[in-house]
């Protein structure tokens, strides 16, 4: 990994306070188990179509992070990707508004109990502050809408102020549960269900002929998987260091600040037990996707 990004590697790992926050949520398998009737389908789903789509074929114009609240861009990030497949699937919501990472990530910082701590926080203690404290939209900040690292360090030490946590309270994410392996990250993607992903896995900046990064070092990040594929088995990822990382091709329209890596890779980044399929419901029912966010099967 380049020096540049060490300092935004925010995930703090699993820890006693880490165990604590995911063992209060519920897993997947046991939470949606409608979800797991039959065999797996080898059904390609691209979900980061919904922002483009939804966004009128245009991508989020996402900044890049300034210090380790990797966790919030990368919850923040599958929240708005949430918000847009439940427009495109006419949920309920009907305009987008882009997660204010400021707010989560102070939020989850006081959920977990280490404010005034170095930078970082937990994906468990993210997904229970989305809940239960809620969350605020770039747009309801107004003049100070946009991305600040000194807002977000500032709110990561103190906490939000109380103002604003009166008005994140009346928008709180529905449900998180648990993912842990393969069948269960499938089951999700396929569902129009974003997994969050905390790993200290790290990968090439680089991505191959067919849109992927290899695993090479340590990152101890935060992002969002977007896609699951089944000619090279895979997930897509979606990074929060700016729209030219990693460099290198783009396959199955993925935006440019993504990448896919192998199935094993998937594998052992969920295995560290941080992980969290996003739902605007506390439950997570079969969804049928458009055409347009699918590939096909797979033969």
């Amino acid at each position: 990994m380049a020096d540049d990004f060490a300092h935004l590697c925010g995930w703090r790992g699993i820890d006693a306070i880490q165990k604590t926050f995911a063992s209060q949520l519920p897993v997947l398998r046991q939470t949606a188990p409608r979800l797991f009737r039959g065999p797996t389908a080898n059904q390609t789903v691209t979900l980061y179509r919904a922002f483009y789509e939804v966004l009128g074929a245009d991508w989020p114009g996402y900044p890049s992070q300034e210090i380790g609240d990797c966790t919030s861009f990368g919850h923040g990030h599958g929240n708005d990707l949430l918000q847009c497949i439940s427009i495109g699937l006419k949920l309920g919501i009907t305009s987008f508004q882009e997660s204010d990472t400021e707010f989560i990530y102070g939020a989850s910082r006081e959920t977990a109990g280490i404010l005034k701590g170095p930078d970082g926080s937990y994906g468990a203690a993210t997904v229970k502050a989305m809940q239960q404290m809620g969350m605020i939209s770039r747009a309801m900040m107004g003049e100070a809408g946009p991305y600040s690292g000194a807002r977000a360090k500032a709110w990561g030490t103190n906490g939000p102020p109380a103002a604003v946590k009166e008005q994140a309270a009346s928008f709180k994410l529905g449900g998180a549960a648990l993912v842990s392996d393969w069948d269960e990250y499938v089951r999700a993607i396929q569902n129009g269900y974003p997994v969050t992903v905390c790993s200290q896995l790290g990968f090439t900046t680089t991505r191959d002929a067919q849109g992927f990064c290899l695993a090479q070092g340590s990152w101890g990040h935060c992002m969002v998987f977007a896609g699951v594929r089944f000619d090279r088995p895979g997930g897509c990822i979606l990074q929060s260091w700016g729209p030219t990382v990693p460099s290198g091709p783009c396959t199955m329209g993925q935006p440019s600040w993504s990448f896919w890596v192998d199935r094993p890779t998937v594998e052992s980044m969920l295995a560290e037990g941080d992980s969290w399929a996003l739902s605007n419901t506390p439950g997570f029912t079969p969804q049928v996707l458009p055409p347009s966010w699918t590939y096909g099967v797979a033969a």
